[in-house]
């Protein structure tokens, strides 16, 4: 990390620190969360009943329940396949399998494919120099990177260390990368960072001219029938690559399941056999903290199992097992980074042996495998009427003057981080009604927000944040706190990504009191601050920044950003 650099984050930390006032971003929103529409996924696989494709119902109901049961899975929504047909899919409380979902870095083994295109066509080699295809000629710039190949970024083994954290704050990202300090010599050392793979979709661009939408588009989306992808994109216009890709999870499963394929989708070759094999060859092995998987091109592959993964934070994966034909495609919003989740424990242990070609059908136990999976899903419960514990709340406005309400926000702080989109401050709340249901009205001082709140089945609605669009199943319900005063409870679920938020709206007098909460929240970002607290590197910006470096008083500071309680006063 540069001086510049350093002083821009360390201001970034700052501003985000400070809850009297609004965080106010190094670079202006881009709106780069477009509306995608709920559907469903063109080109599906065909549906099978588990028997016939030698799995029990009994066993994927068994599968669905331990998920169900584990609450520290935060487990989203669940497909299972084999030989290319689906045996089983569940979405869980507020989810939609309709929603185009974020993978974070579970689509940087999608740019792998990118590149493996470029290999085929002959226009790309692994072992091609970066510096070649960045720079014409000689000069310091060459001399810098070392010998660095494709394929150091592909393993991440570049050794660049310009990171995630420091692209925030930084508009020209390729020329960051290019001119950073290298620790060691490149194809040595494994070290994640996405921007490796932000370089690869960099190169995707040079090679061809298109973006990595664009070219993925003619050669892989369209003939397999994905749509509504989106991809985000740098400042200065180019895919992430490491991160920012939404897509459907029965989409991302034909990306799987072109893998566990060898390259073959509907006796179409889209892209060869012999690339995939490299990909899925171990060339880095990451340490055992992270997981039990090693790293290929842009993909993990199993240590102990013939297994390969898809991987993104808070548990987005893609799992294939390659000596069964089954593929398990997972999105959840756990407090993890890795692999080093129960969830990879329970999928090992239901899908990691063998199976027979079929079974003999069991009407009974699929029955109850298809009961299981519609009592996963809150919109199979009945809708609730709103009666007399509502009306302390009906039809009444508050407002705040806190200094502190100018850094709260309806959305999510994980997504204004990654947007650059921060909140301008809370101003009032109101509930009313509309349609038989209440409406919360909350605004803050640039943007109204209205929300159907269901009670008992979610209400789905689209809300606008400064141009970043996101589809939100609302859920709420009256009730009373410990010391019986009043509470409006509301669950506001983003479907395309992990994050939810939590409001409680408790009427205290003749007051209101606003607590807020989401996940991932306190526990998955104390953990993040305090391992960042041990870095030489940062523990000086957190010590400015933060004003401490103590975990007890860096779990205070995410209390207070992450779990705010705020007072209301009546409007009358």
């Amino acid at each position: 990390m540069n001086l510049s650099t350093a002083s821009r984050t360390f201001q970034l930390l700052s501003r985000i620190f400070d809850v009297r006032t609004a965080t106010e971003p190094f670079l202006p929103p881009a709106g780069e969360k477009l509306p995608l529409p709920l559907r469903a996924a063109q080109q599906p696989f065909p549906r099978e009943t588990p028997e016939s494709q030698g799995v029990s119902s009994r066993h994927l109901q068994r599968f669905l329940e331990e998920l169900a049961g584990d609450r520290s899975l935060y487990a989203q929504d669940v497909m299972v396949l084999r030989n290319g047909r689906v045996l089983c899919e569940a979405a869980f409380g507020a989810q939609d399998l309709r929603a185009a979902k974020y993978t974070f870095s579970a689509c940087k083994s999608v740019v792998s494919l990118a590149v493996g295109l470029l290999v085929d066509d002959g226009v790309l080699a692994v072992d091609e120099l970066v510096a070649d295809i960045f720079f014409d000629g000689d000069g310091s710039p060459r001399r810098k990177l070392k010998g660095m190949t494709v394929e150091d970024l592909l393993t991440m083994r570049s050794g660049a260390q310009f990171t995630e954290a420091e692209a925030l704050t930084e508009t020209d990202w390729i020329r960051r990368f290019l001119s950073s300090t290298l620790k060691g010599e490149p194809g040595t050392e494994f070290a994640y960072n996405s921007l490796n793979t932000y370089m690869l979709s960099a190169i995707v661009l040079r090679k061809t001219g298109r973006g990595l939408t664009d070219f993925l588009q003619d050669r892989l989306f369209a003939p397999m029938g994905i749509t509504d992808v989106l991809w985000e994109r740098c400042p200065a216009g180019v895919e992430k690559g490491g991160w920012g890709l939404y897509i459907r999870p029965e989409d991302l499963a034909k990306l799987g399941q072109l893998v566990l394929d060898g390259g073959l989708w509907q006796g179409r070759q889209l892209i060869s056999s012999g690339y995939l094999a490299e990909a899925l060859t171990p060339r880095a092995q990451p340490p055992e903290s992270a997981g039990d998987f090693n790293y290929g091109y842009q993909i993990w592959v199993g240590r102990r199992e013939n297994t390969f993964l898809f991987n993104g934070m808070l548990g987005q994966n893609v799992l294939g097992f390659l000596d069964s034909g089954i593929l398990v495609v997972t999105h959840a919003g756990e407090n993890t980074d890795f692999q080093e989740s129960r969830y990879f424990e329970i999928v090992s242990r239901y899908f990691g042996g063998a199976f027979p070609d079929r079974l003999e059908e069991d009407g009974e136990a699929r029955a109850r495998l298809e009961e299981t999976v519609r009592g996963l899903s809150a919109y199979s419960r009945p809708p609730e009427a709103l009666d007399g514990r509502a009306d302390p709340f009906l039809n009444r406005s508050f407002s705040t003057q806190s200094p502190r309400a100018a850094s709260v926000g309806l959305l999510p702080l994980t997504l204004q981080a990654l947007h650059n989109n921060y909140t301008s401050g809370v101003t009032s709340l109101a509930v009313s009604v509309k349609g038989g249901l209440p409406e919360l009205i909350y605004r803050e001082r640039d943007a109204l927000y209205r929300l159907p709140v269901g009670l008992g089945v979610p209400r789905i609605t689209q809300l606008d944040f400064r141009g970043d669009v996101y589809q939100a199943a609302v859920s709420g319900r009256f009730t009373h706190d410990e010391e019986e005063r009043p509470v409006f409870y509301i669950r506001i679920d983003f479907l395309e990504t992990p994050c939810v938020r939590i409001l409680k709206l408790i009427l205290d007098g003749d007051g209101l009191l606003l607590r807020q909460e989401e996940t991932p929240g306190v526990p998955y970002v104390c953990g993040k601050l305090c391992a960042a607290a041990q870095s030489p590197l940062y523990k000086p910006l957190l010590l400015v920044a933060a004003g401490g470096a103590e975990e007890d008083f860096l779990r205070y500071k995410a209390l207070q950003i992450l779990s705010p309680e705020l007072g209301f006063h009546p409007d009358f």
